[in-house]
């Protein structure tokens, strides 16, 4: 484990190092996508339309959560927007990377079929020593059952350290894989051999 938390325990420094990310993936990977039908329209429209609408349209979003187009530029701008994407699949969070984990899923039935199983992971973090190690109680794992603290100091453990749950339910769903389906050997698992997996996270 790790001897200083004061990141984990930060509140706002998950949310800083998330959007760091994503403008740096975006900032070096980002292009646009449209389907081959309309690359010609879509080229000349780019083009054509008003960049004043466009400024008009980035200045109301950063004031009102929801921005409707009042003028005719500015609607040409949504038609455009509706069909062409900003590509960047490796940036986390994004909708194209939930695309690309649609086409995955896709290309990884037609190589081997429906799946047999549809498996969730619900783990009960607060009940379980293992987590709460993780997020800094002291527990003595050694101990086939520990001594845990009541529910809602468990519940402000975990809530103050996200990492250590997140860290746990990483191990959780390794161990699933690695003991309970024996992905990637030839060994039989619980359900039998297991041919492929794709797994995703809410």
């Amino acid at each position: 484990l790790y001897g200083d938390r004061r990141f984990q325990y930060d509140r706002c420094f998950p949310f800083i190092v998330f959007n760091q990310e994503q403008i740096r993936g975006s900032a070096q990977g980002g292009y646009l996508l449209t389907a081959r039908r309309d690359f010609q329209s879509v080229s000349e429209r780019i083009l054509s339309l008003d960049r004043g609408a466009l400024d008009s349209l980035i200045e109301r979003s950063r004031l009102e959560r929801y921005v409707r187009p009042e003028t005719d530029d500015e609607k040409a701008w949504f038609e455009l927007m509706s069909v062409v994407d900003y590509v960047s699949g490796h940036v986390r969070g994004l909708n194209t990377g939930r695309k690309y984990q649609r086409n995955e899923i896709r290309a990884l039935i037609m190589a081997k079929g429906v799946p047999i199983f549809f498996i969730t992971f619900a783990p009960a973090d607060v009940k379980s020593p293992l987590c709460l190690y993780y997020c800094g109680e002291e527990i003595d794992l050694a101990q086939s059952m520990p001594v845990l603290r009541g529910g809602d100091a468990r519940r402000r453990a975990i809530a103050n350290n996200p990492v250590g749950a997140a860290r746990f339910f990483d191990f959780l769903v390794k161990t699933f894989l690695r003991v309970i389906l024996r992905a990637g050997t030839d060994e039989q698992g619980l359900f039998g051999r297991t041919e492929s997996y794709y797994g995703t996270v809410e």
